[in-house]
């Protein structure tokens, strides 16, 4: 009985650590590092494929998006339902990001602007 009850704690962490670590890094954070050392490659990556869309972006599965409101449209339809960071419209030109993570004072709200300079969109 112990050692089931000593698996099963042991099996709790190790989900607990995991989901923290897939979704710690996941949004956008504010000043130089991951998140917007992405915009640079959505850029390269936009100029590179020839087709125009934008790919490598977090919880993207594999797709690549020719505009921000389709990949906005696709995080909050894929992302959202599997406890992934979605963005919320809440203005005419502001998004608040949606996390599990319990949020610390104000939450988070890009711009268009912000959104599509971190992401490397055009339009």
């Amino acid at each position: 009985m112990l050692r089931e009850l000593n698996c099963g704690v042991v099996l709790a962490v190790l989900v607990a650590a995991a989901c923290a670590e897939r979704t710690e890094g996941a949004a956008p954070p504010a000043g130089r590092d991951k998140g917007n050392a992405m915009s640079d490659d959505a850029a390269t990556n936009e100029a590179a494929g020839g087709d125009g869309l934008v790919r490598d972006l977090p919880s993207s599965f594999g797709k690549g998006f020719a505009t921000l409101d389709e990949y906005l449209a696709h995080l909050q339809q894929y992302a959202g339902p599997v406890d992934l960071p979605w963005y919320r419209k809440v203005g005419p030109d502001s998004y608040e990001l949606v996390t599990t993570i319990v949020p610390r004072g104000q939450p988070k709200v890009y711009t268009r602007a912000e959104l599509m300079r971190q992401y490397g969109f055009t339009r």
